[in-house]
């Protein structure tokens, strides 16, 4: 007997916990709107994943934990940086715990598969990050991150007006996210009248890039973009080989904007241009309040996926609100059509006339420079990217 009582105290404790994290309350039917958390927690993405569920669980404390009178309750899944997890776990969170939308995953292959499953499931998804360009034609899919040619297009034109560059040479990670980084990147550099000279692709997870660095060919400045433990390993060897070719990253890695992650860089990233998705010193609404709340509580400054987890929140709330609490597919979809919000990343709508996808329309395209003591300092953008639908593809340019 007192074995059963310590097994059912463990077992209580272990959903107090769960509702605590999760956010749920004890609620009637129908009184409760459950939102899946589908993000990245272990696996490739982790890291990225743990900080914006930080960012969202914040989120939930500082917006309230209702709208319109009713109760939300967040059912947290791990995709695992895996997309067949990633569609296991979604298939779960509308089948089985009837959510009304998904939120995530970050994994640009899981993001896919997941929004091809939510159209047929009629199901509204928030994509957690900028997504690849061939899911332009998911319907069901909002992405307030953007496409990843959207965020890369502005570093090329900012590398060619602003900087000056005339030729470049990229290097770049060996798969979607890699090739869509370099591909936006030079759609901007070369409208502009730039070149790319040359493009380098290195196998996922390689850790020695000197012999794909050395074979570089010289130009004004190095594009070059990977993942945060590629950034680590590339810069530096970029640094041992004493190259001089400035960098610029059409996205930030997960690491020059991250202030957690950038000190493990080095004097290498000094000097180094990127294009982000947040950064916890730009000079938007609410965005000083929130990352004094996220310092109090987690005792450090918000990286990009903490910044990224509050502000789609935040369009969430807003949709909801405007669906005046309904729970129905067919109006949080339309309502997450008609959002229109400023956030702590900026202002973020969706376009009309193409569907549900992602794109944002009035998103100012954020960049940040690392100064001199591996600081980080927001730069003047170029303006907004904003994209059009173009034969099945993402197509961008800049609104000033």
């Amino acid at each position: 007997m007192k074995r059963c009582k310590a097994l059912f105290c463990v077992a209580l404790a272990g959903v107090f916990l769960t509702a605590m994290v999760a956010g749920s309350y004890a609620a009637d039917k129908g009184s409760t709107i459950k939102i899946g958390l589908l993000l990245d927690l272990t696996g490739s993405m982790g890291p990225g994943g743990i900080d914006m569920q930080k960012g969202t669980m914040l989120a939930l404390e500082k917006l309230g934990d209702s709208v319109a009178g009713k109760k939300i309750q967040f059912v947290v899944e791990d995709s695992a940086s895996d997309t067949g997890v990633a569609v296991d776990k979604a298939k779960k969170l509308v089948e089985t715990d009837k959510v009304a939308l998904i939120i995530g995953p970050i994994n640009g292959g899981g993001s896919v598969a997941v929004g091809q499953y939510v159209d047929r499931a009629h199901v509204p998804k928030v994509d957690a990050m900028m997504i690849p360009n061939e899911t332009a034609e998911r319907d069901w899919s909002f992405a307030p991150v953007g496409v990843q040619v959207q965020v890369a297009y502005g570093p090329g034109v900012y590398a060619h007006d602003t900087l000056g560059y005339k030729t470049a040479t990229a290097m770049a990670a060996d798969f979607v996210a890699g090739h869509d980084f370099i591909g936006g990147f030079k759609l901007g550099f070369e409208e502009k009248g730039g070149k790319v000279i040359q493009e380098t692709y290195y196998p996922e997870g390689t850790t020695n890039v000197v012999p794909f660095l050395t074979a570089l060919k010289p130009a004004d400045v190095l594009m070059f973009w990977g993942t945060p433990s590629d950034c680590f390993a590339m810069f530096q060897q970029y640094r041992e080989l004493n190259m001089k070719m400035p960098i610029v990253m059409p996205e930030d890695g997960g690491v020059l904007a991250s202030p957690g992650m950038l000190k493990n860089l080095g004097p290498a990233a000094i000097g180094a241009v990127f294009g982000s998705s947040y950064l916890f010193n730009a000079n938007l609404p609410g965005n000083k309040e929130f990352v004094e709340a996220y310092q109090a509580k987690y005792k450090e400054l918000p990286g990009v996926m903490a910044g990224v987890g509050y502000s789609n929140v935040q369009l969430v709330w807003a949709a909801l609100k405007a669906a005046g609490g309904s729970t129905k597919s067919d109006a949080i979809y339309k309502a997450l059509k008609g959002v229109s919000i400023d956030t702590v990343r900026g202002h973020l709508s969706f376009p009309a006339g193409q569907g549900g996808f992602g794109l944002i329309a009035n998103y100012p395209n954020l960049m940040g420079k690392i100064g001199p003591n591996m600081e980080i300092q927001p730069i003047p953008s170029v303006g907004e990217v904003r994209v059009k639908l173009q034969n099945g593809k993402w197509a961008p340019f800049v609104v000033r």
